[in-house]
């Protein structure tokens, strides 16, 4: 476990360095609180950059390998039942981490970096390829070896996913998705189906942050509570049915950490 934690906070050591170029050239600008990246671009950037140092990290040091079963191998119509199973699981916790009603830190810096080619490439393509490398590759590879079980393997690499985002209106979204993650990374032994699911729910989250609904509620967009809860049932019974395929259709994989 300490190996797992130890993996995760040097992500946050690899972000604060990627900041390092863009202070020094404030300090060169004599730009005014040179400490702080508050242009979106320059944020999307810095951001880019720490994903590119810890997947290096990941990859040279082999807490992840890239190999066959890690991005191929998987099914095409699991990766098609993954469509489904992730859209409906966004809705539902959508809905729950609403009525939570946490404040959300983070919402004003991703709004910017959604407006911004840097920031979206960061937000869509960058999080969910060194997130699923990190918590799901990096995190669940350390835990087996460690002697970990399946189900504490999953529990334990959502829950650090989910404290990871500090951000208290992420943190209970992203520990829930986590669980669905890493599930679906023990069943088939690869990256792909997590990336996947991670791709359509930061593509989604941008989009809205794009749009003029980016402050509106769910239960206003869906007309008051009672279609919300509605919406939220029939959600249900797509994640339902959508998982009883994917258990149907995924045996676990015989070698899936190494």
């Amino acid at each position: 476990m300490k190996k797992a934690v130890f993996l995760v906070l040097l992500y946050f050591v690899c972000q604060f360095a990627a900041t390092l170029p863009f202070v020094f050239l404030h300090l060169l600008r004599d730009v005014p609180e040179p400490l702080s990246l508050t242009d979106p671009a320059e944020l999307g950037l810095s951001v880019l950059l720490s994903n590119v140092l810890m997947i290096a990290h990941l990859l040279y040091w082999k807490y992840v390998r890239l190999g066959v079963r890690s991005l191929t191998e998987v099914p095409p119509r699991m990766l098609l039942v993954c469509v489904p199973l992730v859209l409906s699981a966004m809705f539902v916790l959508n809905a729950f981490n609403e009525w939570l009603d946490l404040p959300n830190w983070g919402e004003a810096s991703f709004e910017g970096m959604s407006r911004t080619v840097w920031g979206l490439l960061a937000i869509v393509a960058g999080a969910p390829l060194v997130e699923e490398m990190l918590f799901r590759g990096g995190v669940m590879n350390l835990l087996h070896r460690s002697g970990y079980g399946p189900k504490a393997m999953v529990v334990w690499s959502a829950l650090l996913f989910g404290l990871f985002h500090i951000n208290p209106a992420q943190i209970p979204f992203a520990f829930l998705l986590g669980l669905l993650l890493g599930w679906l990374y023990w069943r088939t032994g690869s990256l792909l189906p997590g990336i996947l699911c991670h791709f359509i729910n930061n593509a989604l989250g941008a989009l809205v942050l794009r749009s003029e609904h980016a402050d509106a509620r769910l239960v206003d967009l869906m007309g008051g509570t009672g279609p919300l809860l509605a919406g939220v049932a029939v959600a249900a019974v797509v994640f339902a049915v959508s998982l009883f395929y994917a258990r149907r259709w995924l045996k676990v994989v015989n070698g899936t950490f190494d």
